[in-house]
């Protein structure tokens, strides 16, 4: 015990020192408690429209609450959460993608399940007790021994910078100066195949929630705006037909059963090189690009 107590005093100040350490989960709850009240558009979903959408381009009162690799299941609990303050909402937008139906539950991520942790503990998600492996940032030690060093930084100097801007824009795909096409299609067949649906299962799961979003709006007279964002030609002509099939044919169902809009920009011929930071993301100058295009063609916002 005596060997061991100053082992779990330091474990006790690290866990301490990154969870003060700012970050977009903390930052978007803060935010949101802030200002529900007056959010007239909000964007939601995964990495492919966090880094896609720039709210401050799209309207004054809009604000970007998605995340990476956020599901149906995190989008509708946020919803839940701040929609009795949302008296001004008008407008959600949501991601749907080729994967998006196929996605296990986050526990079950092999590289993401970590991001349980900043629901939990940021964003009060309350589906884990605390005093569980996703109530403590030690659970995940590779990503715990990555902010440990700008958690101590940030401590001393009170300096430290998180990945989106004040609106829930993600900042950290700039726009790159070249393009390699042979670099951009070898990265884009790693995505594609990780991506690839597995689990034919999952759809119901990930259905369900997405349906529960698109009744609440239908409710509340929210319109819901389902959006597939622009993919690189190398990326999209891999995907497996049948994956985008059940991709279609859900965004359909929303717009036949709960009056949604539904915009496929995935094969949007406006959107080459530059554009892209990888084959399924668009980088910044892409989404300055994307988002003028949303304000102009969609309307509403």
């Amino acid at each position: 015990m005596v060997f061991a107590l100053p082992l779990l005093v330091l474990l006790v100040a690290g866990e301490a020192l990154v969870r003060h350490y700012p970050n977009s989960y903390r930052y978007k709850a803060e935010w949101m408690d802030a200002h529900a009240d007056s959010v007239k558009a909000l964007i939601m979903g995964a990495s492919h429209i966090y880094y896609a959408v720039i709210p401050d381009s799209l309207k004054p009162d809009a604000f970007n609450l998605s995340n990476v690799s956020q599901l149906y299941e995190q989008d509708w609990f946020l919803l839940q959460r701040y929609g009795k303050r949302l008296n001004s909402l008008q407008t959600v937008v949501l991601n749907i993608d080729e994967c998006a139906p196929f996605d296990p539950p986050m526990e079950e991520l092999p590289e993401d399940w970590y991001r349980c942790i900043y629901y939990r503990l940021y964003m009060g998600c309350d589906k884990h007790p605390l005093w569980s492996r996703y109530g403590f940032e030690l659970s995940s030690h590779p990503t715990f021994r990555r902010k440990l060093v700008p958690a101590l930084r940030y401590a001393f100097t009170g300096k430290a910078t998180i990945d989106c801007d004040s609106l829930g824009f993600g900042t950290a795909f700039v726009t790159p100066q070249c393009f390699d096409s042979v670099m951009m299609q070898r990265e884009s067949d790693i995505a594609i195949e990780r991506h690839r649906c597995k689990d034919w299962t999952l759809v119901d799961n990930n259905r369900d929630y997405l349906f529960k979003i698109a009744q609440w709006c239908q409710q509340h007279q929210v319109r819901l705006v389902l959006i597939t964002t622009p993919m690189w030609q190398g990326f999209y002509s891999k995907i497996g037909q049948r994956q985008l099939d059940v991709m279609h044919h859900l965004a359909q169902q929303c717009v036949e059963q709960y009056g949604a809009t539904y915009y496929d920009y995935m094969c949007d011929p406006r959107f080459q090189g530059t554009d892209f930071h990888d084959g399924d993301h668009l980088s910044r100058q892409g989404a300055e690009k994307f988002t003028k295009i949303l304000k102009e063609e969609i309307g509403g916002f």
